[in-house]
């Protein structure tokens, strides 16, 4: 029987530019898994680490960025990892940072860009991260009572 386990986080890195909402997309390098794939942040969760805690390390060890605003997603992406026989849950977050930051791309990444909602999704591998980037544009994007609803910090 499959293991249900919830080891890993999704982090959205977004901001506001002439009244849009964008994506922080990364690169993979053509070495690395999933190579010159595009993709969010995602990390893996340590012991004695909740998930927040995950994403934001994932955030700074990814892109060199501290959020401005954090927000839950209101979403658990799910995948099924074969080699685990595990059914995996992924709570995802969004971290807004203003919008002029520096990125600093980890190691495993070769390039990044900036892309508004559709963009970003057609580039993104796996369905429930295209579902993850329209529903923080839905839910967070507009900004006022709504994002608030769902903002961490």
């Amino acid at each position: 029987m499959p293991s249900l386990v919830s080891d890993a986080v999704d982090a959205y890195v977004i901001r506001r530019l002439n009244a849009r909402l964008q994506f922080l997309l990364l690169q993979r390098r053509a070495d690395a898994p999933f190579g010159g794939s595009w993709q969010a942040i995602h990390a893996r969760v340590n012991d004695q680490e909740s998930a927040l805690d995950a994403a934001e390390r994932g955030l700074k060890e990814t892109t060199g960025l501290d959020a401005s605003v954090v927000y839950s997603a209101d979403y658990v992406n799910q995948i099924f990892d074969h080699s685990r026989d595990a059914v995996v849950l992924i709570p995802v977050f969004a971290f807004e940072v203003g919008p002029q930051v520096k990125i600093e791309p980890g190691a495993d990444f070769m390039a990044y860009e900036w892309l508004e909602r559709d963009e970003a999704a057609q580039r993104l591998l796996w369905s429930g991260q295209r579902w993850s980037v329209r529903h923080i544009d839905d839910v967070i994007g507009p900004g006022g009572p709504a994002a608030d609803f769902y903002r961490i910090r």
